[in-house]
């Protein structure tokens, strides 16, 4: 239930978007210089989870986010950039939502649950770093990744774990650009949360995430 949710708030999204694209969006069309510093909001959702670190499988993870970019390399925007560039990203998370599986806390230990775990909280990640390919074009591919912390109203995965957890992920996507200033995001996150062997317990979800975001130049 969830996951859908997660789809159809992509899907709302991009039709609202879409239609202030008011210029062509082929891909060898030159685009604007990217910005030095730079703000955006992006929503992400999970669609499956993963079994990479984490022990939980069925969980499901929703996301809000506040995102602040700094160009690094190069140094300054160049007129004609032909990439690849380097961005600094931070990012404040006002709404995390987190859903385990009444299975998940039976099957680690005996302090089980009569309905599956549902947690809300909040987060940050100061440290994050975005590699963007092809930025003299209007569709542009990156690979990035981040890290940092997640606090929830309820210990997870159950009693025995921890509400202070710590997060990484990591993916890839493509940044297209609407207009010289307004830039839409789509990608996807492979994304590990866990609270690092503090709690008796320490079983870790990670998700399959899919974000999508606008990102705002002055």
């Amino acid at each position: 239930m969830h996951a859908r949710l997660a789809a159809v708030t992509v899907l709302v999204s991009l039709s609202v978007v879409a239609p202030c694209v008011g210029q062509p969006t082929d891909s060898s069309a030159p685009g604007p210089a990217p910005a030095t510093n730079a703000v955006g909001a992006w929503v992400g959702g999970s669609f499956a989870t993963g079994r990479l670190i984490g022990n939980i499988q069925g969980a499901h993870l929703g996301l809000l986010g506040l995102r602040y970019h700094r160009l690094l390399v190069p140094s300054s925007p160049s007129p004609t950039p032909d990439g690849p560039t380097l961005t600094y990203t931070a990012d404040l998370l006002p709404v995390l939502f987190l859903s385990v599986p009444s299975s998940a806390p039976r099957s680690l230990s005996s302090d089980g649950f009569p309905s599956e775990r549902t947690t809300v909280g909040v987060g940050v990640r100061p440290a994050g770093l975005r590699l963007t390919y092809r930025v003299g074009r209007r569709v542009q591919p990156f690979i990035a990744g981040s890290t940092g912390l997640a606090f929830f109203d309820r210990s997870v995965p159950n009693a025995l774990g921890r509400s202070l957890n710590f997060t990484f992920d990591v993916g890839a996507g493509v940044r297209v650009v609407l207009t010289p200033t307004l830039l839409l995001s789509l990608g996807y996150r492979y994304h590990h949360l866990s609270n690092g062997f503090r709690g008796q317990i320490n079983p870790g979800v990670d998700a399959n995430l899919l974000q999508l975001g606008v990102t705002v130049s002055p």
